[in-house]
């Protein structure tokens, strides 16, 4: 099928040049020496000449006789150098150079108009902002100290807060006994829910952790009956402005004050698509699930992504100290699924393991 397409290609190429080479030899004839090629009479009279004993003589006369004889030769380097020129690659930057220059515009306003806004600090959480409990350390009030000055008192002002002091105990032994157990002797519970395995395999997932997939490092592959979950941790810290869109055929970045890499999001969706392809046996034309899970960094353009993210169909949420706080946690974004069978979860750990 390839050389058919080549061949056509060749002898299309070939009636476009001849037709325009034709127009343009005529052209150039008629202009500086009134001989038209395409007319039998000039021919004729051409030959009656050459039969005359014509003698070439001027530079013109020169320049005639050598237009004609390398007519051939140079309609034939013509066609084979047009023949090595690829058309539809200039085809196609002729035709998306409108848009490309009307993207790089835009784009340029779009970093522009982000690098004037203010600098975003990390919002903290009600958990980090909110002041510690009383009781939250000891579990008991801590009784006032005694001031050393008690003892250098007087007798007359030492009796009535020796007085004071036999009625004191008893709300104190009260309030210690009703207290609750100090906060030492039981496990603080995590704030996280636990770590991000602990998580997917509670969900019901089994999975596959440190995968390889198109040459990069996808965290965990989490197989559920009915689709496939590919869980990206990511934990370069700092404010990230995310961008997923494509510019000159790079792909997507995000970016820093100071530096910039490669979005996340975009490393999820191509182990998506690559493993789309390589799947086999059961599990062979399932639904995967891509998963960015930011750990520690925050998206400070988070609002303005939601919308592009849900486009992409690629879930963002948020674990330990990763942020914004709109960006929904790991928990919330992970619901309870039925566990695949052990034929299922093989055919997806032989490709990926």
């Amino acid at each position: 099928m390839k050389t058919i397409f080549a061949i056509l290609r060749i002898f299309f190429i070939l009636f476009i040049w001849t037709f325009g080479y034709v127009i343009w030899f005529q052209h150039m004839m008629i202009s500086i020496w009134k001989f038209n090629p395409m007319s039998p009479e000039h021919w004729s009279y051409i030959w009656r000449l050459w039969q005359n004993g014509w003698v070439i003589q001027s530079l013109r006369e020169w320049m005639f006789v050598i237009s004609i004889f390398a007519v051939l030769p140079v309609w034939l380097t013509g066609w084979a150098i047009l023949c090595t020129v690829p058309w539809m690659k200039w085809f196609k930057i002729i035709l998306l150079f409108p848009f490309k220059w009307l993207r790089s515009k835009w784009i340029d306003r779009k970093k522009a108009k982000n690098a004037a806004r203010p600098k975003v600090t990390k919002k903290k959480s009600y958990k980090q902002t909110r002041p510690p409990a009383v009781r939250a350390t000891t579990g008991r009030v801590k009784p006032p100290e005694k001031q050393p000055e008690a003892e250098k008192e007087t007798p007359k002002d030492a009796e009535p807060r020796k007085h004071e002091h036999k009625h004191a105990p008893a709300p104190e032994k009260r309030r210690a006994e009703s207290a609750p157990a100090p906060a030492k002797s039981a496990p603080a519970p995590s704030a996280s829910g636990g770590s991000v395995m602990d998580i997917l395999r509670s969900a019901g997932y089994r999975l596959i952790s440190d995968a390889k997939i198109a040459g990069k490092k996808i965290d965990f592959v989490a197989v559920a009956a009915n689709h496939i979950l590919l869980c990206l941790i990511d934990s370069e810290s700092g404010d990230w402005l995310a961008d997923e869109e494509r510019f000159n055929d790079e792909e997507p970045l995000w970016f820093s004050e100071s530096n910039h890499r490669i979005s996340p999001v975009r490393v999820v969706l191509n182990a998506r698509d690559a493993l789309a392809d390589i799947l086999t046996g059961e599990a062979r034309g399932m639904e995967i699930k891509p998963m960015v899970v930011i750990r520690q960094g925050t998206i400070i353009n988070a609002e303005d992504m939601f919308e592009v993210w849900n486009g992409l169909k690629v879930t963002v949420c948020r674990y330990e100290d990763g942020g914004p706080d709109e960006i929904a946690a790991l928990q919330d974004s992970v619901s309870r699924v039925s566990s695949p069978d052990d034929g299922l979860y093989h055919s997806v750990s032989g490709v990926v393991g």
